[in-house]
């Protein structure tokens, strides 16, 4: 069964060969490219929650004592500010979120494109094994073919063997 299938297989040309590893290489670079964004992303989440979420959350519950984040608590329309800053601590976790999700998504993305070249090169395999076989089997063929050209003269006696 697996014999047909190979039966079926047309050797492709070095040309071929050749553009197929030339659309890998991009194949991975574009890969490449959406893993750093990837990264970009999430470092930068990173950055923002432990550079400004987090000191924001700080100083809500030092200058807030009175109120949940929630923005639970006694008599918030006396105070002023507090809606301004809850509604800016609640925008953080979708923001924070997005760019967490983008870069993770991002990353797969760049995984998913060198899997797909690492199958297509996996699939040259054999056309360029046919090519090497076919390369040393014809090394090996001249190899013997000068051994019996080298045996025909007087006493079969080679220069190796004096």
């Amino acid at each position: 069964m697996a014999t047909d299938a190979l039966q079926g297989l047309e050797r492709q040309s070095p040309a071929e060969i050749q553009s197929t590893i030339s659309q890998v290489k991009t194949m991975l670079k574009i890969g490449a490219v959406f893993a750093a964004v990837g990264y970009l992303l999430i470092g930068m989440a990173l950055t923002f929650e432990l550079t400004q979420f987090h000191p924001a959350i700080d100083q809500y519950v030092s200058t807030y004592t009175n109120h949940s984040l929630a923005g639970g608590g006694p008599d918030r329309a006396g105070v002023s500010g507090l809606n301004g800053d809850l509604a800016s601590l609640h925008h953080w976790p979708s923001f924070l979120l997005w760019l967490k999700l983008g870069g993770v998504g991002h990353i797969l993305v760049g995984i998913f494109i060198a899997l797909a070249a690492i199958v297509r090169v996996l699939s040259l395999v054999p056309h360029r094994l046919s090519y090497e076989m076919e390369r040393t089997q014809g090394a090996a063929a001249q190899a013997a073919q000068g051994d019996h050209s080298d045996s025909g003269d007087a006493g079969g006696a080679t220069p190796a063997d004096d």
